[in-house]
């Protein structure tokens, strides 16, 4: 009996080392093939990101007799845009994740954007939007959108299409995808934003401490809290210097158990406490065809 008991209980003990090594065996796949995953998303959307080009493009008349200009590149808020006169602009209820021994949480935010390419003699049209896929709309699969014009044809419907394509029209990217956040830098690499001092749109500091440099041909929005950049526009010469892309993916086993959560309150509940299965990738990238004159 007790030689039985203590066959017993070492079996038991190995079944349970068996278990845990298979537990952190599948643990360590899943977050290798997450990494993958993300990597090849970030560096295929940052080529694409460094061959943007300035159109040149002039002014354009519609049929209604309003200006309008065509935009080599923008980036905005993708869920909600409220542009005001204050400068207010809103995100439609951020995903807010704890972060343990920090006292400031970190907000995860979701953004499109949308830029010129040219190839040979035709010009492309590029954008990346996430489209929610739960309740809460804080998760959601990235898709591509992609479109030509001829170089005698208008840039203009290239930019104005974009916001309103058909799902059925975008190229499916990636899944679990709970933060995309790109920001823009001018040449001396400080980020373009407004100036509240003196309401000048679109600017750059030129030193440390020295005055801020209007950008002629783009426009800048600050978020009303942080004060950091939220949406800009960037039009006829003008482009980002740089760019700072961040991507947050959720691991697979996560996001599917986010979803089998019915209550919505009670799966945002559940995903706000697995900040360490949210894997945020960063690269900074640098624009190719730069126009120097852009830049004052």
């Amino acid at each position: 009996m007790v030689t039985m008991g203590l066959l017993t209980f070492i079996m038991l003990g190995l079944l349970l080392m068996f278990n845990q090594t298979q537990r952190a065996f599948r643990s360590g796949m899943t977050q290798t093939d997450v990494l993958e995953s993300g990597r090849a998303t970030l560096d295929l959307v940052a080529r694409e990101l460094e061959q943007m080009s300035p159109s040149q493009a002039p002014d354009y008349i519609d049929s209604t007799g309003i200006r309008r200009r065509a935009t080599n590149f923008f980036v905005e808020p993708s869920l909600t845009f409220i542009p005001d006169p204050s400068l207010a602009f809103s995100w439609n209820n951020p995903m807010i994740q704890e972060l343990p021994g920090n006292f400031v949480p970190r907000t995860n935010l979701i953004q499109r954007f949308y830029f010129l390419s040219k190839l040979n003699q035709d010009w492309l049209g590029t954008g990346y939007e996430v489209v929610p896929n739960d309740a809460n709309g804080c998760v959601g699969t990235l898709y591509r959108y992609s479109a030509t014009n001829n170089p005698r044809g208008n840039l203009l419907p290239l930019s104005a299409r974009f916001p309103f394509v058909q799902l059925t029209n975008l190229s499916r990217i990636a899944d679990g995808i709970v933060h995309l956040r790109l920001r823009a830098f001018a040449r001396n690499g400080n980020l373009i934003t407004t100036n509240r001092l003196t309401g000048t749109n679109a600017t750059f500091q030129l030193r440390l401490n020295g005055p801020y440099t209007n950008i002629p041909n783009a426009l800048v929005y600050n978020h009303a809290a942080d004060h950091q950049q939220a949406a800009c526009y960037f039009m006829s010469n003008a482009v980002p210097a740089y760019l700072e892309l961040e991507l947050g993916v959720l691991e697979p086993q996560i996001l599917q158990k986010y979803r089998s959560i019915a209550l919505a309150p009670a799966a945002l509940q559940y995903l706000s406490n697995h900040v360490a299965q949210v894997h945020i990738f960063r690269e900074r990238i640098p624009v190719r065809n730069l126009d120097p004159s852009a830049y004052p």
